[in-house]
């Protein structure tokens, strides 16, 4: 072959090569599936999610029990390992409240509008504690079910 037979092959493979990454590198996937965009958990979906995790654990561990003593140290060590979950949530609720009082004192001036924050704040926690416990109820409802 001549040198610009070479060229003409060696232009064309690049653009080839050119389309094929342009084509890969879209949105659409190239195998026809559609791309999901991640979505963030909820705080109770990650709460939930720790305590399957520790359920998962504690539940392996008694498997793994031949005494009843064994046993006792399970329930004793997730008994435990609650406590410091709640004794954590606790401390992070007072650096909260420590961290919003001062930034009330910076903002004096400011007019809250009354109770509106603290209804609204109200309504979003009473219903993350009722997310949450749906959610523990539906997986006692299964794990009921599985028996």
């Amino acid at each position: 072959m001549s040198w610009w037979k070479n060229g003409l092959l060696l232009g064309a493979g690049g653009i080839a090569g050119l389309a094929i990454a342009a084509w890969l590198e879209s949105e659409n996937d190239p195998f026809g599936a559609s791309r999901v965009p991640r979505r963030e958990p909820t705080t109770a979906e990650s709460i939930e999610a720790l305590m399957d995790k520790i359920r998962d654990e504690a539940q392996w561990a008694m498997d793994e029990c031949t005494t009843d003593e064994q046993r006792g140290k399970v329930y004793e060590e997730v008994k435990s390992s609650i406590q410091k979950l709640q004794t954590a949530l606790e401390r992070s609720g007072d650096k909260i409240i420590t961290d919003l009082k001062a930034k009330t004192k910076e903002d004096e001036d400011d007019d809250l509008g009354g109770s509106d924050p603290v209804t609204k704040y109200r309504s979003t926690l009473e219903k993350l504690l009722k997310d949450l416990d749906n959610s523990k109820s539906e997986g006692v409802k299964e794990n009921i079910i599985k028996m």
